[in-house]
């Protein structure tokens, strides 16, 4: 049902993100990732406690290399941000429905 202020009421164009060969969809990334960055997925959206460790990334009780999280980030699955100062670990919105493509 569409609200007031839905674009579709307003009368705007609406467009819908489809999967195209420069961003495709959930299903076809989560078929393209290696097994280590499906565990670094995972670990990133489990484990609340994420830091910097020499090269890499201490997240939970794993240690993801500075090379995976960099992989990550340029297929738009995974940011750093500042939370307290501190660098963390987030899924991004593609990233977040991969993880759940996975479960």
């Amino acid at each position: 049902m569409a609200r007031r202020g839905d674009p579709i009421n307003r009368g705007e164009k609406v467009t819908l993100m489809l999967p195209s060969p420069e961003h495709p969809g959930p299903a076809e990334t989560a078929k393209t990732l290696t097994r280590s960055q499906r565990d670094a997925l995972r670990a990133i959206a489990f484990f609340r406690r994420q830091r910097k460790a020499g090269k890499g990334w201490l997240v939970g009780d794993r240690r993801l290399s500075e090379k995976l999280v960099e992989r990550l980030e340029m297929m738009e699955l995974v940011e750093e941000s500042f939370i307290g100062g501190q660098p963390t670990l987030q899924l991004t919105i593609v990233g977040r429905a991969i993880e759940a493509k996975l479960q």
